[in-house]
């Protein structure tokens, strides 16, 4: 699949700071205008084209989907007024708000989302997250070229006002897919007479709660949209998306800009220079998870990574809180993923699963290399690929590992694309592996190790797990869902399959006042409902 080559890319969640339900236009200041510091701005704000980190930051301001994302995280209506669902469960009919307008004043047509869809699903587009629409009746087959008719692909529009999607099978986390950016709309008219529309300010057509008012190689400015359905909502008078060009006594040039009082806010996927902040400016700095886990795989095919005792030994004789990244994780949901009322993390502890315990551990590797007939665990290697701190986090469990249970391991360092090859043709005994949400929901982490998964290059597969992952699929009862999801977690875990390691985080520097504005799963920036206080 093609996510698999990005995993790295870290993907719809949450977390919100300082949220509050605010003033509905906040009195603070008159002109609310927002800065956030970024390193690069995106060559092109067509949503198609945009993959992670500022492009999504201003996609997110400038359009709108059929769903919006709420401070829970939990799918509400964006352009999609409402919405039915069939008995069977498999189709959605949704009735997009009358009066909704583009920003040349021309309404938003269900026939306009009907465009998107189908040209990002065209097999000529090669769009990185084209997969997303694989839960759409025909969308894969059109998308690989086995259908030819994009009229048999699930997606019509009824009339203009109405968009009618039928699915594959069930799928209960269907609307909160929807709030991917790859489900935005954009101004069919507009992109059929300008390939290039998404390139410049000038042709720029949008439908979101900002309109696009100048873009070059240093800033993006959005304006507050007054046609926006809800634009009382709207406190921000303007954002600015900026790369600072100047730095201080060799500190990074986003760091100075906010030791400068240039910019409010730092973070998401910039480089945050630590040695260069002050005891002040160390206060305005927090740290968000981002829906993103670190983890080692095993092998099962591989002995003696068969035997399940050898692998929670190995788990359970690992300092998580020595690696210094992240939070520390003890299942594979990572933190910041919606559940039934909260966090799925906040209601399923992870550390229930497991926790460090030498002694278990230390009795359930000579109970598990006597089933094997070992007197002692071969040595072994952690394949992991090149950069971002991987040698670091491996010299660190090799030696917990050493140093707790004896065992002799190595370290073996491969470019990306041959650690993924490798792991693929199941040529590793245990390997460095990341998840990232798709979307906030737990599925898009627990499908991973379903049986029929093209990712699972684990080895493993168990009826039960998969009887769990069916259940949760047909099942609209969040409560319910969410509880066979976790089901499904625990066999996982139980099984240790993976050795979980730890939940992704992102630093950012903001100013205090700043209320209401988030970091997405995607690290980018959420700033539509934000305000200063």
């Amino acid at each position: 699949m093609k996510k698999w080559l990005y995993v790295c890319l870290c993907f719809s969640l949450l977390m919100s700071l300082g949220v509050s339900k605010g003033p509905v236009a906040s009195a603070a200041k008159a002109q609310q205008v927002f800065r956030i510091g970024v390193e690069h701005l995106p060559e092109s704000l067509d949503p198609a084209a945009a993959e992670v980190g500022s492009s999504y930051t201003i996609v997110k301001g400038l359009f709108e989907g059929l769903v919006r994302l709420n401070n829970a995280g939990q799918a509400v209506p964006g352009m999609a007024e409402k919405w039915t669902l069939s008995d069977d469960g498999r189709t959605y009919t949704f009735t997009l708000r009358a009066g909704a307008k583009w920003s040349n004043q021309q309404p938003v047509k269900a026939s306009d989302f009907e465009y998107a869809w189908k040209r990002v699903l065209a097999p000529s587009a090669n769009t990185l997250y084209a997969y997303s629409f694989f839960v759409i009746a025909g969308a894969e087959d059109y998308n690989n070229g086995n259908l030819k008719d994009p009229a048999k692909i699930g997606i019509k529009a009824i009339n203009q006002n109405t968009l009618q999607v039928k699915l594959k099978q069930k799928t209960p986390e269907f609307l909160q897919i929807l709030a991917h950016p790859i489900y935005l709309p954009v101004h069919a008219d507009t992109v059929k007479g300008n390939k290039n529309w998404g390139n410049t300010d000038k042709t720029m057509v949008t439908n979101g709660p900002f309109k696009l008012k100048s873009w070059d190689d240093d800033e993006a400015v959005l304006v507050k949209n007054p046609d926006y359905y809800l634009a009382k909502e709207i406190s921000f008078s303007e954002v600015r998306v900026l790369v600072p060009r100047i730095s201080l006594d060799g500190i990074n040039t986003v760091t100075s800009a906010y030791l400068m009082n240039n910019v409010d806010w730092v973070g998401g996927e910039e480089n945050i220079d630590y040695e260069g902040l002050d005891d002040k400016t160390f206060g305005d700095l927090i740290h968000l998870p981002y829906g993103s886990t670190y983890f080692y795989q095993f092998n099962l095919n591989k002995a003696p990574f068969k035997n399940v005792k050898i692998r929670k030994a190995l788990a359970m004789a690992i300092d998580r809180k020595a690696l210094s990244y992240g939070t520390p994780a003890y299942g594979f949901v990572a933190r910041g993923i919606r559940g039934t009322k909260t966090d799925f993390r906040s209601e399923i502890s992870d550390t229930a699963y497991f926790k460090e315990d030498l002694k278990q551990a230390g009795q359930l590797l000579k109970e598990g290399l006597k089933e094997e007939g070992l007197k002692a665990l071969p040595s072994f290697s952690i394949i992991i690929n090149e950069g971002d701190g991987h040698k670091t986090i491996a010299q660190a469990v090799i030696g917990d590992w050493k140093k707790n249970l004896g065992i002799n391991a190595s370290i073996e360092v491969k470019s990306f694309g041959e650690l993924i090859d490798k792991r693929h043709k199941g040529s590793y005994s245990i390997a460095r592996a990341g998840w990232g949400a798709d979307f906030n929901d737990p599925a898009t982490f627990l499908e991973y190790f379903t049986s029929w998964s093209g990712t699972n290059d684990s080895g493993w597969s168990s009826p039960q797990y998969d009887n769990y992952i069916k259940q949760a699929q047909q099942t609209f009862d969040t409560r319910k869902r969410m509880q066979l999801l976790a089901n499904a977690e625990k066999v996982l875990i139980d099984q240790m399959v993976i050795i979980p390691l730890y939940y992704y985080v992102v630093d950012v520097l903001r100013k205090p006042d700043i209320r209401n504005v988030y970091i997405d799963n995607d690290r980018s920036v959420i700033f539509s409902r934000g305000y200063f206080q």
